[in-house]
């Protein structure tokens, strides 16, 4: 509200309370007015004395003697500082040269440290190499070992096999024996059987003139005595012999040949020194030169080891006679020398 232009008289009241504020705020502001020039008042006679003092000669002196006091201890303390400082750099220079000789101490050890790790590590390797190496000669020995006691039993089976070849040898021979002897009793009986077949004819002339005359022969129409029956039941037990026989044989063959013991072929072969000994020869011209046409002593052999040779015949083939050169007065040499000498020679170079 503006108190230039007073409002109406409906707001005479109104007026009258803003006025008295407005009073009241005045006084309070004349009362800081002079609280405020009190303070100035205050404040100048402080400034007036300090003036006084500061301008005072005697007060001057004084504070004079103190600044010369300052400075000199200010100087001594400089100096002290100085000192200090100069310790302080050659201490930090000290310290430098030991921080540097404690950075090379520690680049050596770093160096050693590192040489020893890598001496370490190469150590290691050669450590597990030589392990390795251990272990796979171990693996060798063992195996080599394996292989040589499978060698020396497959050997010890040779021998044993070897000193039971006289057995098989015997086998065979009854074999063949019992065969013969089983063939010539069957030709006696198919003799007989023809005989008393030949028998039963009427006598010819020569038959009654000899039992005439000497009593040789048969009387005539007389027939062949039967053959006992006894005959038929030993071949019947020969040939049962010779199955037996020969099952055993057969039994021994593969008892050897778990051992990889092979009889050799020799028999029609070409005649071989490494395994085969020749004890004889014929001449035979259906037969090539060289090749076994029998075999008196059969011959075994384990994988490349011959137990025995295999003792045969060799056929040479026949030579015709030379002529006698008239003008030499002498045959010609010989072509082909004896090959029973020429084996005999070869057998020896490779025993």
């Amino acid at each position: 509200m503006n108190p230039n232009y007073p409002p109406g008289e409906a707001d005479s009241a109104l007026d009258q309370g803003y006025w008295v504020r407005l009073s009241g705020q005045m006084d309070r502001l004349q009362a800081t007015v002079e609280e405020l020039l009190a303070a100035t008042e205050t404040a100048n006679s402080q400034t007036a004395a300090l003036l006084r003092h500061l301008t005072d000669p005697e007060r001057g002196e004084a504070i004079s003697e103190r600044l010369a006091e300052l400075s000199a201890g200010q100087e001594a303390n400089q100096a002290q500082w100085q000192a200090f400082a100069d310790r302080l750099a050659n201490g930090l220079n000290e310290l430098t040269q030991a921080l540097t000789r404690l950075n090379r101490t520690q680049f050596k050890a770093n160096t050693l440290a590192e040489m020893k790790d890598q001496h370490v590590t190469s150590a290691l390797a050669t450590l597990q190499e030589v392990a390795a190496r251990r272990d796979q000669l171990q693996e060798a020995r063992v195996s080599q070992e394996q292989m040589r006691v499978t060698a020396l039993r497959h050997e010890g089976r040779g021998e044993f096999a070897a000193d039971l070849l006289p057995v098989l040898d015997g086998l065979e021979m009854a074999l063949e024996s019992g065969r013969a002897l089983l063939e010539r009793q069957r030709s006696q009986q198919a003799t007989a059987a023809q005989a008393r077949q030949t028998s039963s004819a009427p006598p010819t002339f020569w038959q009654r003139l000899a039992w005439a005359l000497w009593g040789r022969g048969l009387p005539p129409g007389a027939a062949m005595p039967a053959p006992p029956p006894a005959a038929d039941l030993i071949a019947g037990g020969v040939e049962a012999w010779l199955q037996g026989l020969e099952m055993v044989r057969t039994r021994c063959l593969a008892l050897l040949a778990t051992a990889d013991i092979q009889p050799i072929q020799a028999e029609g072969q070409p005649f071989d020194p490494r395994l085969h000994l020749a004890l004889a020869t014929a001449e035979r011209a259906d037969v090539r030169d060289g090749v076994v046409v029998s075999v008196l002593r059969r011959g075994y052999r384990q994988r490349d080891r011959v137990l025995r040779y295999a003792e045969v015949v060799v056929n040479r083939a026949p030579q015709a006679v030379a002529p006698v050169d008239a003008a030499a007065g002498s045959a010609p040499a010989e072509p082909m020398g004896d090959y029973l000498r020429q084996s005999i020679a070869s057998e020896s170079e490779v025993k």
